[in-house]
C-alpha cells in the first residue's frame, strides 16, 4: 500500500508502549516506530484521536501516567489511557491533534484518524485475562479484519477477551479502499496491532 494514501491508522491502546512502564518491551518499540512512520508518511494533515472513554481507563491526573506507575511521564493533556498512549507515541506531533473522541463516527478522509484499541487480552496463560478458549480465534479475526479480509460474526469477541469490542465493530463497518496489517504482536498475551487504511 502506498503510505501516502493512508488516512486511518490503528494502534494499540495499552500502556506497554510507554518505555518507562515496559522498558524490556522490544516489540513495543517496533510498534511505536511503525506508528510514527505511518503518521509521518501521511504528511502534515490534522490528527483525530479515537479511543475508549470508559471509566475504567480514566485518571484524575490530566496528561499523566501517574495512575499507571509513571508519574514522571506526562503528555500535556488527556485523562483516558488510550488518549494518553496516543499522545505519548505522537510526541511533538501531538500539536496537530484537532479532535479527540470515543467513537469512530464517520471518519473525515482529509485528516489522519488514529484509532487506539487492543485485541484479546486472553492469548497466553500469563495474559491479563489468562488463556481463553477463543482468544486465538479473536486474534485471527482482528488480523483478518485489519487486513481488509472477510470476517465471521464478531459476536464472540467479548467472551474471547476483547475488552472494547464496540470500536472493533465500528471499524469493521467501514469499507476501506485499501487495508494493510503492518504489525501484529501477542508477546504480552494481548493482541497488539498496527494497521494502515485508506478510507
Amino acid at each position: 500500500m502506498s503510505r501516502v494514501s493512508t488516512n486511518l491508522v490503528v494502534m494499540p491502546a495499552g500502556p506497554a508502549l510507554v518505555r518507562a512502564l515496559a522498558p524490556a518491551d522490544a516489540a513495543g518499540r517496533r510498534i511505536a516506530t511503525s506508528i510514527l512512520s505511518l503518521v509521518d508518511a501521511a504528511g502534515t494533515r490534522p490528527i483525530h484521536l479515537v479511543g475508549s472513554r470508559s471509566a475504567r481507563w480514566e485518571t484524575d491526573l490530566e496528561g499523566s501516567f501517574g495512575a499507571w506507575g509513571a508519574p514522571q511521564v506526562t503528555v500535556g493533556a488527556g485523562r483516558f489511557l488510550p488518549e494518553l498512549v496516543q499522545r505519548h507515541v505522537l510526541g511533538e506531533r501531538s500539536s496537530r491533534i484537532e479532535d479527540v473522541r470515543g467513537s469512530l463516527g464517520v471518519p473525515d478522509p482529509s485528516v489522519l484518524t488514529l484509532v487506539a484499541l487492543d485485541g484479546s487480552a486472553g492469548l497466553t496463560a500469563r495474559a491479563p485475562l489468562t488463556l481463553l478458549d477463543r482468544g486465538a480465534e479473536a486474534d485471527r479475526w482482528c488480523r483478518d479484519m485489519l487486513s481488509g479480509g472477510q470476517v465471521a460474526d464478531p459476536g464472540f469477541l467479548s467472551e474471547a477477551g476483547v475488552l472494547e469490542p464496540e470500536l472493533w465493530l465500528q471499524l469493521a463497518a467501514l469499507t476501506p479502499r485499501r487495508a494493510a496489517l503492518v504489525e501484529a504482536d501477542t508477546s504480552h498475551g494481548v493482541g497488539r496491532y498496527v494497521a494502515a487504511w485508506e478510507i
